[in-house]
């Protein structure tokens, strides 16, 4: 059965900004396809009634392709443009498909990401949230895959990276490993990577020695299935702090899949929606310590609708200062599985107990 409960109280309200952009993608669509413009459909009616005060929408224009270029060949640009021009299909086995629009609805979100970062960045402090869609993680500098088009994030923390700073992590939350990020930023040493994920799936990277070339900036942290709110706390605590802590980011940058979720049609581990804005929290603290406050999210996977909502909000509210928890779902079950001898390999491996 599920069920609703909803609390709101203020929490420790701290003044920095919080600043989002929405973009649903209707025409990005195909048929029986799981990265469909429903995903988003829940959102609509909150996000225009302003649920959280604190948040700042802003306008944005599509990305232009000398900004994707950053990060993305230009004979992947070209590939898009021409199956775009086909009209709907699926191009790619992951599958990926696109529509007539996908590839202006690809410029669109990375364009929407590309202003939160700027905003932060102008301003000098702030949090964020892209809520777009395509997602973008996958993407890697010629390829697209796995519902992915173009890598809106890796985008933006190049982007802030050529504005002049020095150091940027991204810290990748998705189910699925980030590989198109981890290819993007190889060998890029200003930029950190750490991909929180579910081990042997889609796309089958991410594995604890997957880069190592790049001990303590490359980390991959394969969790096995049914992987909880207090197996994400304890890797957060042991390996996500102490490599944030030693890099040292001037900004924070986050992939979010919300395919973490227990009721995921796609995936299955079993972090809920308390733990997901307990995590976000987390994230948001050490941000404050390290970057003076600047964190932007960006929305990567998540295919249950009702808790893609619940998620969201829950991130939105941690971001406002605020206690939020719109649940229809509730407690994920407990079920037994170990990590301590993967984070214990990892602490080892990337010096983490040395921090």
């Amino acid at each position: 059965m599920r069920y609703t409960h909803i609390c709101m109280k203020t929490i420790n309200h701290q003044k920095i900004p919080v600043y989002c952009t929405f973009q649903d993608a209707p025409t990005h669509h195909y048929r029986g396809h799981p990265e469909a413009p429903s995903r988003l459909q829940p959102l609509a009616s909150w996000l225009e009634n302003d649920l959280y005060p604190e948040v700042q929408f802003l306008d944005y224009r599509p990305a232009a392709e000398g900004e994707v270029m950053l990060v993305h060949d230009p004979a992947l640009l070209a590939l898009l443009r021409k199956e775009s021009a086909k009209g709907a299909h699926e191009f790619e086995p992951s599958p990926s498909y696109v529509t007539e629009n996908s590839y202006v609805m690809a410029l669109g979100a990375v364009g929407a990401t590309l202003a939160v970062s700027r905003k932060i960045l102008a301003e000098g402090t702030g949090r964020g949230f892209a809520i777009v869609r395509p997602p973008g993680h996958h993407a890697g500098p010629n390829q697209a895959m796995g519902f992915c088009l173009l890598n809106n994030l890796a985008v933006a923390a190049a982007d802030a990276v050529a504005s002049g700073l020095r150091r940027v992590a991204i810290l990748d939350v998705d189910a699925h490993h980030g590989n198109g990020t981890q290819t993007i930023f190889w060998n890029t040493s200003e930029v950190a990577f750490l991909s929180v994920h579910e081990q042997n799936i889609f796309p089958g990277s991410g594995e604890v020695n997957d880069a190592p070339h790049a001990l303590g900036r490359i980390i991959n942290v394969p969790l096995p299935s049914f992987s909880g709110d207090t197996i994400y706390f304890d890797v957060f605590e042991r390996v996500v702090k102490p490599w944030l802590f030693a890099f040292k980011p001037e900004m924070l940058f986050v992939s979010v899949g919300f395919d973490t979720h227990f009721s995921d049609p796609l995936t299955t581990l079993s972090l809920d929606t308390e733990g997901i804005f307990q995590l976000s929290q987390k994230v948001l603290d050490w941000a404050d310590v390290l970057c003076e406050g600047r964190v932007m999210f960006a929305l990567e996977g998540g295919y249950d609708p009702t808790a893609l909502n619940d998620n969201i909000q829950a991130c939105l509210a941690a971001m406002s200062g605020r206690e939020v928890t719109t649940d229809h779902y509730g407690t994920a079950p407990e079920l037994r599985t170990s990590t301590q001898a993967l984070i214990d390999d990892l602490v080892r491996r990337h010096h983490l107990e040395e921090i």
